[in-house]
């Protein structure tokens, strides 16, 4: 059951069976203003703070036109740094490399490949992976996609179409994608609420974000979409970094993200145990910015 508060309008999921009453008070965790639902003939009044909030986001997909960025590091540890916000997360692989698959630990198993073209079930192919998250992995099959559907009517939506029979059991869905803009980038795009474009204060890089803008601006005449650039693996004590960092506030202003990753060796050493960063080391300077990076995804 979905509430809304009718002072501030932030929506709620409400779990009916914690409450045993037809008619009830509730008090919005955000500008603590009490309302009823239906018809109240009780004084006791539940605190919504104790009940997990509808996402305005449900589907953000993570994507650049370049790659080396921190993509998939960021699909990972942002979706367990949510986790940890008891959030329940579904990471999703839709990478032909399967670098988050191989992250954690799933090889070989059933992909986006086998949804579509062997009408595999979306949840007989996800896979739990740690508390509160879930993965739908990639695999080399899903090279072919490419090749076998783009020629199909509607092929951008058929990640979007997969989605909706589970997408009521997360509360975020992330989208790990590759840098080609085929198929698999548009399909991601087309599926998403939300875009976060991650990228190096390096010139390349932010070259990457243009481009990668212009594909979203593309996607945006038929499926508004916003979005949001991440700057990660920064470097504070580069001169370059620092000039190109002020360059993509300067040119995005409020469409880059306050919290930034920096360069941490602790992410390289996890990423070598198969380990998210918070779980590698929870105090390393990465695994604090990701944790802050969440409470910012939550906010908006």
């Amino acid at each position: 059951m979905i509430i809304v508060c009718d002072k501030c309008s932030s929506r709620f999921k409400l779990d009916t069976r914690l409450i045993n009453k037809t008619f009830f008070k509730v008090r919005c965790s955000k500008c603590k203003h009490v309302f009823s639902v239906d018809t109240l003939e009780s004084e006791e009044v539940y605190e919504l703070d104790q009940i997990s909030q509808e996402p305005q986001l449900k589907v953000i997909a993570i994507c650049s036109h370049k790659g080396g960025v921190a993509k998939t590091s960021t699909c990972l540890n942002l979706g367990v740094a949510l986790s940890m916000l008891n959030k329940r997360i579904l990471l999703i692989d839709f990478d032909v490399q399967a670098n988050l698959s191989l992250l954690l630990g799933q090889r070989n198993e059933h992909s986006f490949y086998e949804i579509i073209q062997e009408k595999v079930q979306v949840s007989k192919a996800i896979k739990s992976v740690r508390k509160n998250v879930w993965l739908l992995p990639s695999n080399s099959r899903m090279a072919l996609l490419a090749k076998q559907c783009l020629q199909q009517k509607d092929f951008g939506f058929f990640l979007r179409k997969a989605l909706e029979p589970i997408k009521e059991h997360f509360d975020y869905i992330l989208v790990d994608t590759p840098p080609s803009v085929k198929f698999f980038t548009p399909n991601a795009l087309i599926a998403a609420d939300f875009v976060i474009v991650p990228t190096q204060c390096e010139f390349l890089a932010m070259n990457g974000v243009l481009q990668t803008e212009n594909i979203i601006k593309a996607v945006s005449k038929t499926h508004p979409l916003e979005y949001k650039v991440l700057i990660t693996m920064y470097n504070d004590e580069n001169t370059a970094s620092k000039v190109i960092y002020s360059k993509l506030k300067q040119k995005y202003n409020q469409k880059i993200f306050k919290t930034l990753i920096n360069y941490d060796s602790k992410m390289q050493e996890s990423q070598i145990v198969n380990q998210p960063i918070a779980y590698y080391d929870k105090t390393a300077s990465s695994a604090l910015q990701y944790h802050q990076l969440a409470k910012e995804i939550e906010l908006i």
